[in-house]
């Protein structure tokens, strides 16, 4: 398929990109269980400066923006997927196949007016899962729009989908689209799927609007965003989110995790680049440091409350 033939290409011609492909193949997996699901902790100490950028605006401005192109290395090559968006190899990868879809301009991380760019782009590449991290939700270029691509099925959250049981919160009228979600899951979520894309694209835009009542706003609801494409239908899922890091983050000594999720942590593969972090995640220290980022059960309550009434 035409993205193999580009990874392989890439990987031809340019050395850091094939470094931290073949590197990949080395790194190491833990599973930790949980009543009715599975996280995976991967250790990959190439995505360390991912993990601890700086998304402040004094930091953005201080840097030249990695996903103009007019500031990517000379090897890295991008094709267009239309005339907003680019698709390229991402150099430093979490997964076999793992590719960045910039912005051709160089515009803010935020999902409006870009939410029918995404399910586009999923019908396009079933084989492939998109997904989409808020500026302050694990985006390490907030000042750049963005989305990325990894491989169906590699993230826990597509299987979980399927088999864990899952609570219906809203069917249309016409019964084209359910809004549900997924309980004791660790993370707070919000599951669409639709075969009828102007009405699911309506209804994505009205939680984002009625998530802003609930959740901090600045510039829009933190979010992490994740959709594919499957048996004429799509899949969108929202993980809501009340803050960026958790207190161990900044915490200085023993007590300093290096912990900054963004959308695949979120989708149950934790992405762990110290081995001391690697060695010391275990099922109640992960509930203890998601339970800061995701919702509280009163704010999820409310903003299921308000989902029903749409």
């Amino acid at each position: 398929m035409f993205f193999d033939e580009f990874t392989q290409s890439q990987l031809a011609s340019w050395p850091l990109a094939r470094g931290n492909y073949e590197r990949l193949r080395n790194v190491i997996y833990r599973t930790i269980d949980f009543e009715g699901f599975q996280i995976r902790i991967q250790h990959n100490p190439d995505r360390i400066q991912s993990a601890v950028a700086k998304i402040d605006e004094q930091s953005l401005k201080a840097r030249a923006c990695f996903l103009c192109k007019g500031n990517i290395p000379p090897e890295q090559i991008s094709f267009d997927y239309n005339s907003a968006l680019d698709i390229r190899v991402n150099p430093y990868p979490i997964f076999d196949r793992h590719y960045t879809v910039p912005a051709k301009q160089h515009t803010p991380q935020l999902i409006e007016g870009h939410f029918q760019d995404m399910l586009a782009i999923a019908e396009t590449y079933p084989e492939y899962t998109i997904f989409y991290n808020g500026p302050r939700s694990g985006a390490s270029a907030p000042d750049h729009f963005h989305f990325q691509l990894a491989p169906r099925h590699i993230m826990p959250l597509e299987t979980d989908v399927n088999r864990c049981p899952k609570e219906i919160l809203w069917i249309s009228e016409s019964r084209e689209t359910t809004i549900e979600s997924i309980n004791n899951y660790l993370r707070k979520n919000i599951i669409l799927h639709s075969g009828n894309r102007k009405q699911l694209t309506d209804t994505f835009e009205k939680i984002r609007s009625v998530m802003g009542h609930h959740i901090p706003n600045d510039p829009e609801p933190m979010m992490n965003l994740f959709a594919w494409y499957e048996n004429d239908e799509w899949w969108v899922v929202i993980f809501p989110r009340r803050q960026h890091r958790p207190w161990q983050f900044f915490a200085e000594g023993e007590e300093n995790i290096l912990f900054s999720p963004g959308c695949v942590d979120f989708a149950g593969l934790i992405i762990s680049p110290r081995e001391k972090d690697f060695n010391r995640l275990d099922a109640p220290l992960l509930e203890e440091l998601f339970s800061q980022l995701t919702l509280t059960d009163e704010q999820f309550m409310n903003l299921r409350f308000t989902i029903c009434d749409l």
